[in-house]
């Protein structure tokens, strides 16, 4: 910043997001993060409480953004208050200058206010050294990253030509009723008919996971249903006039393949015949000729080993992508300890706000 600058931190109060589209144009050219429409959504539609933004500005330019999305967590079979970092940015010519932790703190002050006890995160590979130099958050673990290959030969040469475009358009999946009726018990999900039988299913969920996002009816509606922009499937497998398993699959190109996202993945720890589940899954990329196949899910999870045993593979760190950290800030004494412990964290790509 110039000498005579002077930068006005606070909350963000405007009554549309253009200011906040403008600073995103200057990095995310194009994405959903410069898109007034899903803003409206991630912001303002959220069941679990409005956004908490933050804004550097000089001038009337908003030149820098902290973000909080308030969530529900069931930790201990208990739902507390917490909440999830989400787009944080400053504007290109003002990095460097110590914002982002101002940013930071004052968002994490009006948090206490709140009685958020403590945010989460999933930061990109630019942000996380700053934030393990600062000690913003604590970085507790790292999220393996699963990928079933579908087309070994197509995959590598595809890999290979387009590994710089990072992330692509949507891809329209076929999922027809032969495909979910192969297997028994395999259908959509159906927000009237299964309300109540997945209120069930959530309260043994809950109880067999000790920290893990509070997937309630509203929040599956909000996150895989009204979210503009993006196609989410989700595909449950009933048993006994009971839900057994529910996965959430989308699909789009990255870096330059064709990708299937196993985006969620819940279950009963005692649901073996989630198996038929996972190959439905299997089908419907087949069917829409896709590359491969990503998954995320704690390694000493049941799920993981499901995966593993479905032919799923752990990502070598030479092919990784990026690395997938995990970081946690408690901000209230309250706050659980536990939660800073990764082995008790159930999570998946549904965490993150990105896919």
């Amino acid at each position: 910043m110039e000498k005579n600058e002077e930068l006005l931190i606070h909350p963000f109060s405007d009554q549309g997001f253009a200011r906040l589209v403008e600073l995103s144009e200057t990095t995310y050219h194009g994405r959903e993060i410069s898109d007034q429409v899903y803003l409206g959504w991630e912001y303002i539609q959220n069941p679990d409480g409005l956004a908490l933004i933050t804004t550097g500005e000089i001038e009337r330019k908003i030149v820098s953004q902290y973000i909080i999305l308030p969530r529900s967590f069931s930790v201990d079979n208990k739902i507390l208050k917490g909440s999830v970092s989400v787009n944080t940015l400053t504007h290109p010519y003002y990095r460097g200058k110590g914002l982002f932790e101002k940013l930071a703190n004052e968002t994490f002050d009006r948090c206490k206010e709140k009685e958020i006890l403590f945010t989460i995160g999933f930061p990109n590979p630019i942000s996380h050294p700053f934030i393990e130099r600062k000690q913003i958050f604590e970085t507790i673990g790292y999220l393996p990253l699963l990928f079933r290959p579908l087309n070994p030969i197509r995959l590598l040469i595809r890999y290979i030509k387009n590994k710089r475009d990072k992330t692509g358009n949507e891809i329209e999946l076929n999922i027809t009723d032969q495909i979910l009726s192969a297997n028994a018990g395999i259908s959509f999900f159906d927000f009237k008919t299964d309300s109540d039988k997945y209120e069930i299913f959530l309260q043994k969920f809950n109880k067999e996971k000790q920290n893990v996002t509070m997937r309630s009816l509203q929040f599956l509606r909000w996150r895989y249903v009204n979210i503009p922009k993006r196609k989410y499937h989700l595909i449950k497998l009933e048993m006994g006039n009971e839900i057994k398993a529910i996965a959430v699959f989308r699909s789009k190109y990255m870096f330059g393949l064709r990708s299937g996202v196993l985006v969620d993945l819940i279950s009963h720890i005692n649901s073996k015949e989630i198996k038929h589940l996972l190959d439905t899954i299997h089908k419907i990329a087949i069917k829409n000729k896709l590359d491969l196949i990503f998954a995320t899910l704690p390694a000493n999870s049941f799920e993981f080993k499901i995966l593993k045993n479905s032919g799923f593979y752990l990502m070598p760190q030479f092919f990784l992508p990026q690395k997938l950290p995990f970081i946690v800030k408690r901000q209230l004494p309250s706050c659980p300890e536990h939660v800073t412990d990764f082995r008790k964290w159930f999570l998946t790509f549904g965490d993150y706000d990105i896919l």
